[in-house]
């Protein structure tokens, strides 16, 4: 060796190769428990990206060894000192080390000495690179375990599934809505109201917990697009209809009869049109005008028009023109009103129709998680009944005459008794149910009921659809036979809804029937 430098350098390369194998399996375990254990964790509660979140793991407990095996590296004393013990050096190296600048008389002898032990050993066996078996052992434990957990089938899959549909769900139902809300605000005569009403709605959608509970914004935002219709359209556009029919009969209001059969602002405007000509009108005209005025007036169902409609034929007929175009003025400014009506009538109906079709996707994506839910209980309620009665009767007695007995005892349970003798005699019965005595005679009686853990059969209502069957009769003590709840749930739920849906009843009845079914199925997982 040259000098104590060249040494010191073939020293550090070891054990840097000896730290970087150790630091290296340090870090296989840290990155092998991180797996496991976001595995395990991925099995008790659903998460999504868990393969994104354990290899996270692998890059930071790699920096981490990194930084570690940089940071913690030996002296150089130490690593003399090392060199000296496991070479068999006999301290040369490190005492050459700490006198390296020292110019005594020994100390250029104790430099060579150290020079020349250490050019005849192998430096590199001082920092062997070796794996610590307990840890390399772990490793494998931890990487077998890892491979298990990631190939075995994961319970939480199929609810991280369900979100995932849920969620599609949802979205799809928003995306509905928000294609309403753009129809409405494309018409002609778009409606603020209604735009904010679906705008609101959608984003509920998107942002509920589920699609069961997406549906509970439906309702409300139907119930409050329907606050916007008047209640009094039918009504101005009945009187609308048979003033443009009365008006079609005069030469001239028939005009203005067929511009209000095509809309009421195009029969506004010729309404305002014939009350200005109503002076250049021939007398004949007016007269015909003011009866037909007068019999729309009589067949108005809508009070404001039918009050203008009747001042406007009484004007025209005393002469009155400037009353009656006053009159008819009034009645333009009420179909006016009627074409806004309809146009909010038009912007509810198609904001409605738009929640109907998201209600209908929620409710079909509910239904296929409450089968999901009812599918995954593994304990099955049964449809059974049990009763606690018995009753017994007995009698005795003797005699002459003829007589009677019989008991008779409540609570699935009946006992009866007869008997005949000569004389009069006298007969008891215990009950287990209500009783029963027999007199006059002697008579023995007997009865049995059903015991206090024998199950007892209760018909249920038969299932639309289905064909009834009449239960077998049995015998006493004969068990019924029973069917689990879980296997008949989905039949009864399926047969309620079909009802729903062939039966006028409104979208949020039919979510009250699919709750109902919703948390029996609830119920049934949450037996386990």
């Amino acid at each position: 060796m040259n000098s104590l430098e060249t040494i010191l350098r073939q020293l550090r390369r070891a054990a840097a190769r000896a730290r970087a194998a150790s630091y290296a399996v340090h870090g296989l375990v840290a990155a092998g428990a991180w797996i496991a254990a976001v595995l395990v964790i991925a099995r008790l509660v659903p998460f999504e990206r868990r393969a994104e979140v354990a290899a996270i793991g692998v890059p930071v407990a790699a920096a981490l060894v990194v930084l570690a095996w940089s940071l913690r590296r030996p002296s150089a004393p130490l690593l003399m000192a090392l060199a000296d013990i496991r070479l068999g050096l006999k301290e040369r190296l490190s005492t050459a080390w700490e006198r390296r600048a020292e110019a005594g008389p020994m100390d250029g002898a104790l430099r060579q000495d150290a020079l020349r032990h250490a050019a005849g050993a192998s430096l590199v066996r001082a920092f062997p690179v070796r794996v610590n078996r307990g840890e390399a052992s772990l490793v494998a434990v931890l990487t077998i375990f890892a491979l298990g957990l990631a190939l075995l089938p994961n319970p939480m899959d199929r609810v991280l599934a369900q979100r995932q549909a849920d969620r599609a769900s949802q979205a799809r139902a928003a995306k509905v809505v928000t294609d309403a809300q753009k129809k409405v605000a494309a018409s002609d005569k778009p409606n603020p109201q209604v735009e904010k009403i679906l705008q609101d709605t959608q984003a509920k959608i998107r942002e509920a917990a589920s699609p069961r509970k997406a549906l509970e914004s439906i309702t409300p935002a139907e119930q409050q697009l329907q606050r916007l219709t008047d209640p009094g359209t039918p009504a101005l556009n009945s009187s609308a209809q048979n003033l443009a029919n009365a008006l079609s009969g005069t030469a001239a209001g028939r005009g203005a009869a067929q511009a209000i059969s095509s809309s009421p602002a195009k029969g506004a405007q010729a309404v305002r049109d014939l009350a200005s000509q109503l002076q250049t009108l021939s007398p004949k005209d007016r007269e015909e005008l003011a009866k037909a005025l007068a019999k729309a007036s009589q067949q108005a169902q809508n009070a404001p028009m039918r009050d203008s409609l009747s001042k406007a034929a009484s004007s025209l007929q005393s002469g009155d023109t400037s009353a009656a175009a006053q009159s008819l003025n009034d009645v333009a400014s009420q179909l006016d009103s009627l074409q806004a009506q309809q146009n909010t009538d038009q912007a509810v109906a198609s904001a409605i129709n738009g929640l109907e079709a998201a209600r209908q996707e929620l409710a079909a994506q509910a239904d296929r998680d409450a089968k999901g839910q009812a599918a995954n209980g593994t304990a099955g309620a049964s449809a059974s009944a049990s009763a606690s009665a018995s009753a017994s009767g007995n009698g005795n007695g003797n005699g002459t005459g003829n007589g009677t007995g019989n008991g008779t005892g409540n609570g699935n349970g009946n006992g009866n008794g007869n008997g005949n003798g000569n004389g009069t005699g006298t007969g008891n019965g215990s009950t287990g149910g209500t009783g029963g005595t027999g007199s006059q005679g002697s008579g023995t009686g007997s009865g049995s009921g059903a015991s206090s853990t024998e199950r007892v059969y209760v018909p249920g209502q038969p299932v639309p659809g289905q064909s009834e069957n009449d239960p077998t009769p049995l015998g006493p003590g004969q068990d019924v036979p029973l069917s689990p709840f879980s296997q008949v749930i989905q039949a009864y739920q399926q047969a309620a809804l079909d009802a729903t849906d062939q039966s006028l009843i409104p979208g949020s009845e039919r979510d009250l029937v699919r709750q109902y079914f919703s948390q029996l199925g609830e119920q049934t997982q949450g037996a386990r």
